[in-house]
């Protein structure tokens, strides 16, 4: 047995969802928000360290992730959830975003954990993610009374199949800064270290920098280790911050790797190409309508975030920004108001649903769709150490 005065422990429980895997806990099994719940979290996973070994985070972004979940005080709500992700190298943990991954298993552990009750074959729930004050529409498969795990359904970057889970995002437009288009320029120039760099900021379920892959030297297919490079990365980092510092998230860029670490994204897109997976299957170029690289947390993710996704799709849908340039016919003029947009990346497809409409005369995003599937993985305690008094 462990000797609980050394030591103190959360109540939680371990999901994968989507190509993410998270704590779950609901708000009682961690202190109030503040310094010592981030203190607690940043314990339990191990950081600051770039494995991760003395916690349950597995070294990468999408490893180091907590959902508190509970249920919604608003009547037009289910569940509450509150996404935080926790540093890796950096002993920070940042609460500005949402994720998309992880959202498709705030169901299941609402299900799992009695805060809603199992109706079947199909449960449908309201959620209410309270970093970006936005609603989700989900549909979690039932089996026996419980959320389904067995399906037909494949995630591209998941090993095996799944049973699927909708998610609807209303409104996903200005998730972190208000505004679909927060600067009011779909275009524009960034100056790094003397160098100008064309961007696309759009904040559509979370707020994502936008670059041509060529800009940087690259052709777009590069799998994640050939991205793996500090060099790289640390001007990823930079053009990161100075949009930081654009949309006013920080005062001065070079804080934006401690202050805002997580969001905005940075991702690199490139027009429809055929390339290699991680595993050794060939996406064609004809499968796909945009192909990306995207980064988190200042590491290549090893597929594609689902909220960069989401705002990925939704900026094809806008004349004028890079991802439109790439994905043609899904601008403003054209492409159907509810049709999809498969996006290459290194472990194949993700297809996001985009549903479009114009309010004042200017082009709107009404919901976006991505199916995705969850499966629980462990629940129990997660010991950290307590605070030396």
């Amino acid at each position: 047995m462990v000797d609980q005065s050394l030591q103190g422990y959360v109540r939680g429980t371990l999901i994968r969802g989507g190509t993410s895997r998270g704590l779950y806990v609901t708000p009682d099994r961690l202190p109030p928000a503040g310094e010592r719940r981030d203190e607690v979290l940043i314990d339990l996973f191990g950081t600051p360290d770039p494995l991760q070994i003395d916690g349950i985070g597995g070294g990468n972004s999408h490893t180091s992730k907590a959902m508190i979940v509970d249920e919604s005080d608003r009547p037009d709500a289910d569940v509450a959830y509150t996404f935080g992700q926790v540093g890796i190298e950096n002993a920070t943990v940042d609460w500005s975003g949402n994720c998309g991954n992880l959202t498709s298993g705030v169901g299941v552990f609402a299900l799992l954990s009695g805060l809603v009750d199992a109706e079947g074959p199909e449960t449908e729930l309201v959620l209410h993610n309270t970093n970006t004050d936005t609603y989700v529409d989900q549909v979690v498969p039932v089996a026996d009374g419980e959320p389904a795990v067995r399906g037909e359904y494949r995630v591209d970057g998941v090993p095996g199949t799944g049973a699927r889970i909708d998610s609807y995002f209303r409104d996903p437009g200005g998730s972190v800064t208000g505004r679909l288009v927060p600067t009011g320029a779909r275009r524009e120039t960034l100056t790094v270290d003397g160098d100008d760099y064309d961007v696309s900021i759009v904040d559509a379920a979370n707020p994502n920098v936008f670059l041509r892959a060529r800009d940087l030297g690259l052709g777009g297919t590069e799998l994640p280790d050939e991205l793996d490079d500090p060099d790289l990365l640390d001007r990823l980092e930079l053009i990161r911050g100075a949009a930081c510092e654009r949309l006013g998230l920080v005062d001065d860029r070079r804080d934006a790797v401690d202050e805002r670490p997580a969001v905005p994204q940075i991702a690199l897109v490139s027009e429809p190409r055929s390339f290699d997976t991680v595993s050794g299957d060939r996406v064609d170029a004809d499968d796909v309508d945009v192909t990306a690289r995207i980064v988190t947390t200042g590491t290549p993710h090893h597929s594609y975030a689902t909220t960069g996704a989401m705002c990925l799709a939704a900026a094809t849908r806008l004349d004028g920004t890079i991802p439109a340039e790439f994905a043609s016919g899904t601008g403003d003029t054209g492409g159907a108001a509810g049709s999809d947009v498969t996006i290459g990346h290194p472990k194949g497809t993700i297809t996001i649903g985009v549903e479009t409409g114009t309010r004042a005369g200017e082009p709107t995003v009404e919901r976006v769709r991505v199916g995705r599937t969850a499966r629980l993985l462990a629940d129990g305690r997660f010991y950290h150490r307590d605070p030396v008094e």
